[in-house]
């Protein structure tokens, strides 16, 4: 029988509760995790939580991100249910669609704040917890959008190569207390943060077809793939990678 890779490892993800952060939850229960989830709504989590309960060690509560008080308590009830933390996914964000002329300045800081400050209060208050237990790894979700241009995204743009940079700059202050940071940017995958996005606009038939051809692998990404990166990077077989930013696009930033 095949050793799961992640057996015994603890995990914060916040934005656990759909999208990516649901699918990393389910991946690394898979291979033998705990998982703890958090989010804002809390009914999400809990219904999330009970689909998860037969996989593995599972627990939840719920936060804002962007609030350092909800963060703090957040890493030390998983702490406290996990029996220690080996690992945060940070899941958690928001997209948008406008271009530099049509962008207002507050939704600029709203994406901005929904998609930088759970990265660094994540890593911030988690990272004490991760060096006590000996070491682990910090894995952010970034995006292509943060790698290469992509029309009427201005904020989501910046703030997806925000995180890219801070992954770096995390990396460089946690190598010496052994923890590993590093990126996974995807292009798009349907999720519901992707399928609310596309709903906005005009055709967004036209929208998901034109950009699927945008992908020389001819298809779009699942959820899965993009955990199955989560969880290597979670592994100790990922013991000599940081500071790297995991492209998962179907060719797109090569075409």
């Amino acid at each position: 029988m095949t050793a799961r890779r992640l057996e015994g490892k603890r995990v914060l993800i916040l934005g656990g509760g759909t999208g990516l952060g649901r699918a990393c939850a389910e991946a690394m229960l898979a291979e033998g995790a705990g998982v703890f989830l958090s989010g804002r709504r809390a009914g999400m989590l809990a219904q999330a939580a009970a689909a998860l309960a037969g996989r593995g060690p599972v627990a939840h509560g719920a936060g804002d991100a962007t609030r350092e008080d909800d963060v703090r308590r957040v890493v030390e009830a998983a702490d406290v249910a996990l029996g220690g933390l080996d690992t945060l996914v940070v899941s958690a964000g928001l997209s948008a669609v406008g271009s530099i002329l049509d962008t207002t300045l507050e939704d600029f800081r709203r994406v901005s704040d929904a998609n930088l400050l759970p990265l660094f209060l994540g890593a911030k208050h988690a990272a004490p917890h991760i060096i006590a237990t000996g070491g682990g790894a910090i894995i952010a979700i970034a995006s292509t959008t943060g790698v290469v241009a992509m029309r009427e995204r201005v904020a989501y743009a910046a703030a997806k190569a925000g995180v890219i940079g801070m992954v770096r700059a995390i990396a460089l202050d946690l190598a010496d207390r052994g923890v590993r940071v590093n990126a996974i940017s995807p292009s798009l995958v349907m999720t519901d943060l992707a399928r609310a996005v596309l709903a906005r606009e005009k055709d967004p038939e036209a929208v998901l077809a034109r950009r699927t051809a945008q992908h020389p692998l001819g298809r779009l990404g699942t959820p899965e793939e993009v955990a199955e990166v989560a969880v290597y990077l979670a592994s100790d077989r990922a013991g000599w990678t940081t500071g790297q930013n995991f492209v998962i696009d179907g060719g797109l930033t090569i075409a």
